[in-house]
């Protein structure tokens, strides 16, 4: 029976960002203008009674009041009508992060790396604000080859895929970080995220990486291609996580190593959040 390391990241850490609009990134949408609202008669009295109110400041509060119950209905028409509508076959997952990527969004804010970060017990404690939110997620990833038993490997697995690799930035962090003996293969939904992870790469000097566009739930590789399977939040955003842990057995080598990091959620009140391993036999292999 095959068995593997599976790493399960159960609140490794927080995040902080605070967003910092630059006209590049800035977008006006209009929207239709508001109905027209019929205001209920029944309220005329009470307004006229507040006319009589006294005013706070100088200010009187009988507009303020008046102004707002009076436009409340036209706001939350406003914030209730979508800038755009949804469409499944229009707005897939590999077009919205090509549209992300295309604008820089993503990487302008969170940089080379679409995850969280990891943060010591000290860290917390004194204020998980104060360290570099890009540092923190190299200090992840390296958590997480610690953690899997990675480092400990007599030799760097010769060939390694992350799922849901992003811009790339996991990927070429491991591939300097294995060195040039191990080759790192990235898939992702989006072409504009292969295209810049590939330009990254190149300029980094790297080339024991190479990114493809590949559908996780239905990968091309043949069985039995990959020393180490690494996917770091990828699985939570699987419609099919059963049909995501198989694909990624499949293309492991026997005795390889999985390790994942995911979102999990249960009640901390009962037992701590913390880092949880587990050495599994996978689907019965």
């Amino acid at each position: 029976m095959m068995r593997l390391a599976i790493v399960l990241g159960a609140a490794l850490g927080a995040e902080a960002f605070v967003a910092r609009p630059t006209p590049k990134y800035m977008a006006v949408t209009r929207r239709p203008a508001a109905a027209k609202v019929n205001m209920d008669m029944a309220i005329l009295p009470k307004i006229n009674k507040l006319l009589k109110s006294p005013v706070i400041g100088g200010v009187p509060i009988v507009p303020v009041v008046a102004g707002v119950a009076v436009a409340a209905p036209v706001i939350k028409k406003i914030l209730d009508t979508p800038s755009r509508t949804y469409n499944r076959e229009e707005n897939t997952v590999g077009k919205e992060y090509d549209a992300w990527t295309e604008e820089g969004i993503l990487e302008h804010y969170w940089g080379e790396h679409i995850h969280l970060g990891w943060y010591s017990p000290q860290e917390m404690k004194d204020g998980y604000k104060k360290k570099n939110f890009i540092q923190a997620k190299y200090d992840f990833i390296d958590r997480m080859m610690a953690f899997s038993g990675l480092n400990a490997l007599e030799k760097s697995p010769a060939k390694v895929l992350d799922v849901g690799c992003g811009i790339g930035g996991t990927s070429r962090y491991l591939a300097s970080k294995l060195g040039s003996d191990s080759h790192v293969t990235g898939i992702t939904l989006s072409p504009n995220q292969v295209a810049r992870a590939t330009a990254l790469a190149k300029e980094r000097g790297l080339d024991n990486t190479e990114f493809k566009v590949m559908d996780a739930l239905a990968m091309k590789f043949p069985d039995n291609s990959f020393d180490m399977v690494w996917a770091c939040e990828s699985g939570e955003h699987m419609p099919d996580k059963k049909k995501y842990v198989e694909e990624m057995a499949r293309v492991l080598k026997p005795g390889g190593v999985m390790v994942m990091a995911t979102w999990c959620s249960r009640d901390d009140t009962e037992k701590p959040l913390d880092e949880v391993r587990h050495v599994v036999p996978v689907l019965g292999c």
